[in-house]
């Protein structure tokens, strides 16, 4: 198994080579598990992070076999009707190349090894395909917004555009997902923050209830994502800006 003999070491030359087959990512995620349940947390985040850095690299420079074509996978999309806050968890400067490699390799690598939606089965093992383009590229982003820590906004996805981000499938197909870019676990976000995410949600979606505007952790259980103290204190503050 690739890396097995070092568990923290990435092999970036043996996968220059195994990202040119359609199936590479589930070699991936095998070598990942296997990491998870033999290693320590020290050699775990290297892995993470050198491997997430190598894939940011290589989709940058259209290396890795990704479809050519596939499947409309908006096809299930309805109208928006609920919004999730999530938050990046890191220190503000995401870089939307970064966010890319990750969640390729969080969000669809997963699906395309197993996928859950019948009819999809056919799926597994063939090329990662998302149907979202940017610049000629096919990007594998989840959120449809992610807010700076300056107020301003970027736009990864159109709202037309099913984006897996909330871990739930009913809700995904009916909501955006908007990432903040910064960690709150260990704070809260400011009111500056607050009050210009809810002037943004007033500007593009003033028709979403606000029984509908939700937390990460409210549609998939088991993270604390958009924060610890989403639900306890900020919640109700963003509410506030809202009415």
């Amino acid at each position: 198994m690739a890396g097995s003999s070092n568990l923290s070491i990435f092999d970036e030359m043996l996968w220059e080579k195994k990202i040119t087959e359609p199936d590479w990512y589930i070699h991936f995620l095998r070598e990942a598990r296997h990491l998870e349940k033999n290693s320590d947390k020290k050699s775990l985040d290297k892995f993470r992070k050198d491997s997430r850095h190598f894939f940011e690299k290589q989709l940058q420079e259209g290396n890795i076999a990704l479809g050519q074509t596939g499947p409309n996978l908006d096809a299930e999309r309805k109208p928006v009707d609920t919004i999730v806050i999530h938050h990046t968890s890191h220190k503000p400067g995401y870089r939307l190349s970064y966010l890319n490699a990750v969640q390729m390799l969080v969000i669809y690598a997963p699906y395309f090894t197993n996928p859950t939606v019948t009819g999809e089965e056919s799926l597994k093992g063939q090329p990662l395909w998302s149907g979202h383009f940017r610049n000629g590229q096919q990007v594998f982003w989840g959120y449809h917004w992610l807010m700076r820590m300056n107020g301003t906004f970027e736009k990864l996805l159109n709202d037309e555009q099913l984006g897996w981000h909330a871990g739930n499938w009913k809700i995904n197909r009916r909501s955006v997902g908007i990432c903040l870019d910064n960690d709150y676990e260990g704070q809260d976000p400011t009111k500056a923050v607050l009050k210009e995410l809810a002037e943004h949600i007033k500007r593009f979606y003033p028709g979403v209830k606000m029984e509908n505007i939700i937390g990460h952790c409210e549609a998939r259980e088991g993270t604390t994502c958009p924060g610890t103290h989403f639900l306890d204190t900020w919640k109700s503050e963003l509410i506030k800006y809202l009415v």
